[in-house]
């Protein structure tokens, strides 16, 4: 059996390689599929089947804070609600708590740099699984206030911030105006939870911070590992027994003092009526967010491609067996049986499957490296994304596949024809025979009609794109330059010094040529920064089992709707007067006002931050934004405060004016920003359109890819319906000469051949429509403003690839017209 095997491998590669137009053809064919399916497959192999980068990866969970009645899913997680599910959840082996931390490194003679940090507690590393390359993590004496001033770095800074010198254990930083001890460097391949994590510094929690008045000051995450055996379904249900217990605990509190008594009351009922619990996810589900549908897209119409190509590939092994049909018939009339000559066939088809497969693997590691260009990086940002061995092994098993594939229909026609009367039917019908001609017109059909759903997919996410960038998001992103800022809150410790170094900064930026706003904002639009919270309208009476309204938070200077010309629709925008001394005031978006103030003046109304702050009148009434994304429909209003009277430590600046997107302007105002306080870096400087554009890297992503996999497909079909008429122009050569011999003219000639492609595209196209609209509802939910069955699209799409396929049509007809019939007769 070896030994046959053996020697059936070596006749087809000695086949092939007599033949090395057609191998040619048929490897490259197959590369171009197999190869995009391999780069494809090894990002969904990244996000979704790898390991995760720690131990016992497949255990680790988000715990998170959920107010169900208040349309926040994941709201964080607040310091005493991470204290009580590390004490009782007991499905949780290990439990931490992390927030980023915007630390300013300042060294002397250097600019002063942004790090990526992270503040974390010990049990981060032990919930982790990691420990440290060089040196140590900081442990549970660290998380004390006082202590915690040390800090463990990344591999990648320490090899380029400080050259991989192992003499950096000890070294003293100055972070954000304080000095800190460098006491670990973490190993290279260590990145939560982002691998541009540069540094991570104790979380050292306050009396204060361990209270139940903490509750609900979620700016924290927290990440978990379960005990082994346990599900997040056991652990949910323990986080809503925690919360049912504190809400009995709680409602005791107060003693002789009636207001603590009444406010302890009014939350206890709060958390009794479902407004609050807590609940837990997988960490890969987390990080992977929405880009799963975007990956399956991506990996369905590759595999479309790949069917194409292998329909494209089984149409010339057919045409090669045609063209053998003679040396088949004597082969089995020596003694050869079918299924020896099937398995030469399939030999062959292998073969060239595998070599398309090695060539393919050369395209996917050239498309890996263009992936991010395309806009696929956001999506894949977190993980590696690289040829390893389980992808090598996808690679071999589609090529492998693929060749089987090829195989069948060649191998199906044999066992369905006669061979004895091959010749006989080839010279009488023309290219092959009945069986061969039907299943070479089978496959142009099937290539025509996958064609068209990836092209009809295709004009689907670029109508989409199209829309979404003609959406408005509520304010004129051109002209404007931003750049992110962290005021160190030990340097700057209340609103008051706060909000001093950032007037200063605000007149150095306006006394920069060209700008004629500079502003402030604490949460930038499409800057993936956002901070919420509930709040109070007087008058407005919430039942104590009801959740209070929710809305975005923002702090903001005077100058900012001015800055991003966001509409003022009623009353009036901040001014200086609007100092911490004075009355706080407050602006809301038309959202607000139309759900709260619909039938009454919203100027003047009161609302305020928490229980015991201070009512805010309302001045002034302004168009909604939209946040994070433009296919996002604004459900959640917005809340305007002015800087003076209430401002943290992180934000952004916006600069407006003829001169502020010119090349020189970052530099000019980083220089300003110097004269002010020579420790504050600006980063992540984009102007606002930038911004915008990085938002849509999950729509422009899937538009780019498939529409360049629906190109090569388009290429593949049109390359397939003219192999297939020009092979059987070649065959039928006799036959048209007959014709045209007894008195057929040209036209009739080119209008039988032409003829047969448009029956075989227009089944196609049909065919092709009706998968559309199959799948055009799977991927509904990519779309934005466009419906899967988009009337333009399935207009416009199909009369195209029908064109460029009887243009492929057209040139084996023409041939076929200019055919001599004393030629054709001698030929035949």
């Amino acid at each position: 059996m070896f030994s046959a095997t053996a020697n059936d491998l070596r006749y087809s590669l000695r086949a092939l390689l007599a033949r090395p137009g057609f191998s040619a053809v048929a490897v490259l064919t197959l590369a171009l599929g197999i190869g995009a399916n391999t780069a494809i497959f090894s990002v969904m192999h990244g996000l979704f089947l790898a390991p995760l980068p720690y131990a016992h990866g497949e255990r680790l969970v988000d715990v998170y804070n959920t107010y169900p009645t208040s349309s926040l899913q994941y709201a964080g997680t607040s310091i005493p609600d991470y204290l009580d599910r590390r004490e009782q959840a007991q499905s949780l082996e290990d439990l931490a708590l992390y927030t980023g931390a915007n630390l300013n490194l300042a060294e002397d003679g250097q600019p002063p740099e942004r790090l990526v940090g992270l503040r974390a507690t010990p049990s981060l590393f032990s919930t982790l699984s990691s420990g440290a390359a060089l040196g140590r993590v900081f442990d549970e004496r660290h998380a004390e206030p006082g202590q915690d001033k040390v800090a463990v770095i990344s591999h990648a800074l320490w090899r380029n911030r400080f050259n991989a010198d192992p003499g950096v254990i000890g070294r003293s930083l100055r972070l954000s105006g304080e000095t800190y001890q460098v006491i670990g460097v973490m190993p290279e391949d260590f990145g939560f939870p982002s691998r541009e994590t540069q540094l991570w510094v104790p979380f050292a929690f306050t009396p204060e911070q361990r209270g139940d008045f903490e509750r609900g000051n979620e700016y924290s995450q927290s990440i978990g590992r379960l005990r082994k055996g346990a599900t997040i379904a056991q652990l949910d249900a323990e986080l809503d027994a925690i919360v049912a217990r504190n809400a009995e605990r709680i409602a005791g509190i107060g003693g002789l003092d009636p207001a603590m008594a009444e406010q302890a009351a009014r939350f206890a009922e709060f958390l009794r009526g479902g407004n609050f619990t807590g609940r837990a996810q997988s960490l890969r589900e987390l990080q992977v967010g929405e880009t799963r549908p975007l990956v399956l897209i991506l990996q369905g119409a590759v595999a479309l491609v790949l069917l194409i190509a292998a329909a494209n590939v089984a149409n010339l092994l057919l045409a090669r067996m045609v063209s053998r049909q003679k040396e088949l018939s004597v082969r089995n009339a020596l003694g050869a049986s079918r299924g020896r000559i099937a398995r030469q066939l399939l030999s062959e088809s292998l073969i060239v499957a595998l070599a398309g497969g090695a060539a393919g693997l050369l395209l996917a590691l050239g498309l890996i490296e263009l992936l991010p260009r395309l806009g696929l990086d956001a999506a894949v940002g977190r993980y590696p994304i690289t040829l390893d061995l389980p992808v090598l092994g996808f690679a071999l098993a589609v090529s492998i596949a693929t060749g089987l594939l090829a195989a069948l229909v060649p191998v199906v026609s044999l066992f369905r024809s006669d061979l004895a009367r091959q010749i006989n039917d080839a010279g009488r019908i023309g290219g092959g025979g009945r069986v061969a001609g039907a299943s070479r017109n089978l496959l142009v059909v099937a290539q025509m009609a996958l064609a068209t759903a990836l092209l009809v997919g295709a004009g689907l996410l670029l109508r989409s794109f199209v829309s979404l960038q003609q959406e408005s998001p509520g304010f004129e992103p051109g002209g404007t330059l931003t750049a992110q800022l962290a005021l160190p809150g030990n340097r700057f410790p209340d609103t008051a010094s706060r909000a001093r170094l950032l007037d200063e900064v605000l007149r150095e930026a306006r006394a920069l040529p060209g700008i004629e706003h500079a502003a402030w904002t604490s949460s930038l639009p499409f800057a993936n920064s956002n901070s919420q919270g509930s709040y109070s309208i007087d008058g407005l009476e919430v039942a104590d089992a009801s959740a209070s309204p929710h809305a975005n938070q923002r702090q903001i200077s005077d100058d900012f709707f001015a800055s991003l010309r966001i509409p003022l629709l009623q009353g009036r925008t901040f001014t200086p007067g609007d100092h911490g001394e004075a009355e706080p005031v407050v602006v809301i978006d038309q959202l607000l006002a139309e759900k709260y103030f619909k039938d009454q003046p919203a100027i003047g109304q009161r609302i305020r931050r928490g229980r015991d702050a201070p009512w805010a009148t309302v001045v002034g009434v302004v168009g909604t934004v939209k946040h994070g994304s433009l296919r996002d429909t604004p459900g959640k209003e917005t809340i305007y405060w002015p800087h003076r009277q209430n401002l943290g430590g992180f934000g952004a600046l916006v600069l407006r004016g003829p001169n502020a997107l010119a090349p020189d302007t970052a530099d000019a105002l980083r220089t300003a920003l110097g004269r002010v306080d020579a420790e504050l870096p600006l980063f992540n400087v984009l102007s606002m359109q930038q911004r915008i554009a990085l938002s849509l890297d999950t729509q422009r992503a899937p538009m780019n890819l498939v529409g360049g996999f629906a190109g090569v497909a388009l290429l593949l079909s049109a390359i397939g319906i003219y192999a297939v008429l020009a092979f059987s122009v070649s065959q039928r050569t006799g036959e048209l000469g007959v014709r045209m011999a007894i008195g057929a003219g040209r036209r009739e000639i080119l209008g039988l051949v032409l003829g047969h492609g448009a029956r075989l595209v227009a089944i196609g196209l049909g065919i092709g429509v009706g998968l559309a609209l199959m799948l055009g509802q799977l991927a509904k939910a990519q779309l934005f403003g466009v419906a899967p069955w988009d009337p333009l699209t399935f207009v416009a799409v199909p009369p195209l690839l029908a064109a460029i396929a009887l243009l492929a049509c057209w040139l084996p007809a023409r041939r076929a017209a200019r055919i001599d019939p004393l030629v054709a007769l001698r030929y035949e």
